[in-house]
């Protein structure tokens, strides 16, 4: 099943591109958070910039993931948006299940889901009393553990479940500088559900859930060129070591509660409201230069709490079904930025702030024409309002230290920087998002679908920007058109799923961020682009003991018209016709899992999967052009080897899992830049993870 606002339909009936994970399948292959979804989804790549998260599905995401700005692909947990990337990388806790819906989802999930969406459900609370207990041992030290309980609480009529967790691991990556070993892991998570009837009729859910953690994040860690520093230059190309001198961290605080509210009218309709609140933290210091030079380094402090409001009317009748609502959404949010030059005794301010507003009323129907046809229209009008408040000031300090703070603080004007400004700007963007479709199903086994989608996301501030006008005007909304056509089957009883899909998107104003000297990224909209593609997902199982999965996503995805693109390496250009940022022509996942009954019923399951990816590109620029070669803002294809070896009693109640992923510790990486450097034009970059082994042990109670 899948939760759709329309109500739970069966997977293979809903007329989406969906692809979706069970509990025990992220559990089994080690997908931790959402990162390990990369492997698995067509389409998906996903980047860490120093913890916040960059998600491009099918193409379409955003570079720009700080205050101001808006991600372009969305999550959601239990139906609540979360409005800040820092916030995406928190590990799957009390997961039932994981979908991720692509294409844009203007009408039901409208802000800003452009891309299309990732859903992480809750297990719910059961009847009986139920729980387990996990432990995880690895490579790089690792340590985790994992409780979870579920059950009536006395006999108050109420259910409830609470599960935690916490992690430890070294450092993936080795620094021979000064600053500490980077991509290590400690964090600690809770959540807890208590479900309550209010008579017949109705029932509240109340969640609530807390993550820290205080980690040495990696960030755009890695130079990618020379720089004419021995130390540096001496590791270039060896993905597993780094050279910074000074420490990265990033440490988050969040946590969050909501009410979930079904009351049903009659037998055929029900009202649901669903109430929000979260709030979160972040400090980040980075060695942003990336070298063992001790040129930039740069401290972000975000603050933000969001509230949010959506109440759904969900009506079925014998032809009609459709879904009815009003969604709020409001954001508070702040965060801190001090760049230190430290060569220069300067130290670049910039203390913005924001507040955004979301109102919306959308509706979606399916009406039946017979058994087999059905057409489906939807509607959904957005409202934006964002405040954007800054000051931005440069400063000659007595001291060099952050943890020292700021001694003597001057304003200055900087030469080939900015006079000290402030900004009060404010910018509304709305929007109609229609939804056209038509659904022939002539089976339980065969749907096919076509479909026409508007998404649309709002316009924003340019935080990286360096010029009052470009921090006052900010940029624009982008809106695109989707077709898409799909075929959704199941074969020979069941044993073999055949799942496809074809789309085309006509991409308007696009928001793309730039990097030009000395050190301004601003975001413009970058005129149109073109993105067309062919998905295909199959399951099979030849044999009750064997099950076979693979998919393939074939991306064409370039800029139509873009002559004002820019990139530091050498300037403005003339981007039409390159493709898209984290848009690789192929992406191909294939694997499989043989299971073996032993003597005494007990179980061995033995499993492997390839994922592999052709070139994908961090910059407009690709590899280069007017003359410019060797580009180094890309990666080159790539394939990663994954593989797990199990067993499990004969009573279910014990289980243990090998997992290893990157078998062949193969050298990538995940993003890049032409931001930082020592002479702030060097290109960076973020290493993929390296080769990991871990075992599982589960109880089960």
């Amino acid at each position: 099943m899948t939760a759709t606002k329309m109500g739970e339909t069966p997977l293979q009936s809903t007329p989406i591109a969906i692809s979706a994970f069970t509990a025990e399948e992220l559990e089994t292959r080690g997908m931790g958070d959402v990162t390990a979804l990369v492997d698995y989804v067509p389409g998906l790549q996903i980047s860490d910039v120093n913890g916040y998260a960059q998600l491009y599905l099918r193409g379409v995401g955003s570079n720009n993931v700080f205050i101001g700005s808006d991600p372009s692909t969305t999550v959601h947990v239990d139906g609540v948006y979360l409005a800040r990337p820092i916030a995406y990388f928190v590990d799957f806790l009390d997961v039932e299940r994981v979908e991720v819906l692509r294409g844009p989802q203007g009408t039901l999930y409208g802000r800003n889901s452009v891309g299309g969406t990732v859903n992480i459900i809750s297990r719910r609370p059961t009847r009986e009393p139920t729980g387990q207990i996990q432990l995880t041992g690895g490579t790089y030290d690792e340590l985790g553990f994992k409780g979870y309980v579920s059950g009536p609480i006395g006999s108050t009529g109420l259910l409830g479940s609470l599960s935690v967790s916490r992690a430890r691991r070294h450092g993936f990556f080795d620094n021979i500088s000064e600053g500490g070993d980077l991509v290590d892991q400690d964090a600690f998570g809770a959540r807890g559900q208590i479900y309550a009837p209010l008579g017949d009729r109705a029932d509240v859910t109340v969640r609530a859930d807390f993550h820290h953690s205080d980690e040495a994040t990696a960030g755009a860690s890695k130079l990618l060129e020379p720089i004419g520093v021995p130390l540096d230059d001496s590791i270039l190309g060896d993905y597993r070591k780094v050279s910074v001198n000074a420490p990265n961290s990033l440490e988050i605080r969040t946590y969050g509660v909501s009410a979930d509210i079904n009351f049903d009218i009659s037998d055929r309709a029900t009202i649901r409201s669903l109430t929000a609140y979260r709030s979160l933290k972040s400090d980040n210091v980075t060695d942003a230069d990336a070298s063992s030079l001790d040129t930039t380094r740069s401290l972000f402090d975000l603050r933000q709490d969001q509230f949010s409001e959506e109440i759904t009317l969900n009506a079925r009748f014998d032809r009609l079904s459709f879904v009815a609502g009003v969604y709020y959404f409001r954001e508070t949010d702040r965060e801190p930025a001090n760049v230190i030059l430290p060569l220069f005794g300067l130290t670049h301010f910039q203390r913005p702030h924001l507040t955004a507003e979301s109102h919306a009323v959308f509706a979606q129907a399916e009406y039946r024409f017979n058994d087999v046809l059905s057409g489906i229209v939807g509607l959904r009008y957005t409202d934006e309002d964002k405040h954007y408040r800054l000051t931005d000031f440069w400063t000659f300090s007595g001291s060099l230290d952050p943890e020292e703070g700021i001694l003597a603080p001057k304003l200055v004007g900087v030469p080939g920087f900015s006079d000290p400004f402030e900004v009060d700007s404010t910018k509304s963007n709305s929007a109609v998002t229609p939804k056209f479709g038509l659904n022939y199903q002539p089976s339980e086994d065969l749907l096919l679908y076509v479909s026409a989608t508007r998404g649309f996301k709002s316009g924003g501030f340019d935080f990286g920007a360096t010029s009052q006008e470009q921090q006052t005007r900010g940029y624009g909304p982008e809106y695109l058109w989707s077709y898409e056509i799909g075929m959704k089957s199941d074969w020979l009883d069941n044993r073999l799923r055949a799942n496809f899909s074809a789309f085309f998107y006509d991409y308007k104003d696009l928001q793309v961020t730039v990097y030009t000297p000395p050190a301004s990224g601003f975001t413009q909209n970058a005129a149109t682009a073109e993105v067309k593609g062919v998905e295909a997902e199959i399951i099979g199982a030849p044999a009750e003991s064997i099950r076979l999965f693979a998919s393939i996503a074939y991306l064409d995805a370039r800029y139509k018209d873009y002559p004002e693109a820019q990139v530091k390496a050498f300037g403005p250009f003339d981007a039409s016709g390159k493709r898209l940022n984290d848009a690789p022509r192929w992406t191909f996942t294939a694997g499989g899992a043989w299971t073996r009954r032993l003597t005494g019923g007990s179980a061995l399951t033995m499993g492997v999967d390839f994922h592999y990816r052709t070139t994908q590109y961090f910059s407009p620029a690709n590899d280069g052009v007017n003359g410019a070669t060797g580009y180094p803002a890309q990666q080159g294809p790539v394939g990663l080897l994954n593989a797990r070896l199990g067993w499990s009693s004969a009573d279910g109640v014990w289980d243990a899992i090998l997992i290893g992923r990157n078998l062949l510790d193969r050298e990538y990486i995940t993003m890049a830049a032409d931001y930082g450097g020592p002479a702030l034009t060097t290109v960076i970059g973020r290493p993929g993870a390296p080769r990991t082994v871990s075992l599982q042990v589960t109880r089960r109670f």
